[in-house]
């Protein structure tokens, strides 16, 4: 009776070890996709004895991350509200250090999830007409070279511009076409200048997702993407100690993956 119960017992001390090599299997598959984390079982039959082995991170286990390149488009539309020549607006010139993206809809300035679609502007401002694309009707220019960044879902643009007074360790763009208005104005068609208004402290710009078509931006991977910005210059009310009450332009803005004119 002894002989024929320990025969009984070895194919399910084997079973045992085949099922937990396999949960190890698996268990490494899991933590491979999820943390870069690997497991390694070894086992010594036929005692069935084993040992499990954690390494992170692990260079063999790690999947690659896909990718995607995105090129950026930003023009600017005649506002719908002028109601006279001298009214309207012949140039918006902005000087831009940085154009961003992001994949949450709340987002620190410091956050590492910001995706720097134009990387040349960290080392060199660059001052541009937003009104260059804005005729013949649907006319676009693309800004900046094509960048690869991690494919997915963005909800949130983020603009940072040179201050009209910037700080004396700032790299300027050079000659200014808005001259003593700053770095970043409006030219009327009668020819008057007025600086641009920025809401907040910092000279940046924001487009949330409610300001982007369909709420978020998808960059598909391994495919090119073109991300267009699509700005309008309002008026808003200005009161100073020197000047009084008078309009001054600020902008606003929306954004879209090939978004198309109305």
């Amino acid at each position: 009776m002894a002989q024929s119960s320990s025969k009984e017992l070895r194919p399910r001390c084997r079973n045992r070890s085949g099922h937990l090599l396999l949960a190890s299997l698996f268990l490494c598959g899991v933590l491979a996709a999820c943390n870069n984390t690997c497991i390694t079982f070894t086992s010594s039959p036929p005692s069935g004895t084993g040992g499990i082995k954690v390494g992170n991170p692990a260079p063999s286990c790690t999947l690659p991350k896909a990718t995607g390149t995105v090129r950026v488009e930003i023009h600017a539309i005649q506002p719908s509200d002028a109601t006279s020549v001298s009214d309207r607006i012949q140039h918006i010139f902005v000087s831009i250090r940085g154009i961003e993206i992001h994949p949450g809809t709340i987002a620190d300035d410091a956050s590492p999830d910001w995706q720097e679609l134009a990387p040349e502007l960290t080392k060199q401002p660059l001052q541009i007409d937003l009104m260059r694309g804005a005729a013949p009707p649907g006319a676009r220019e693309p800004f900046g070279e094509r960048v690869v960044i991690p494919a997915g879902v963005y909800r949130q643009v983020r603009l940072r511009f040179l201050a009209n007074q910037p700080s004396t360790d700032d790299r300027l763009p050079g000659k200014s076409a808005c001259g003593s208005a700053g770095f970043n104005c409006v030219v009327m068609a009668d020819g008057r200048v007025e600086p641009l208004l920025f809401d907040g402290a910092a000279p940046e710009f924001r487009i949330t997702s409610e300001r982007i078509e369909g709420g978020s931006l998808f960059i598909p991977p391994d495919a090119d993407t073109d991300l267009v910005i699509e700005f309008n210059a309002s008026w808003v009310l200005v009161s100073s100690a020197g000047e009084g009450v008078r309009l001054r332009p600020t902008l606003t803005g929306k954004a879209g993956v090939g978004l198309q004119r109305p």
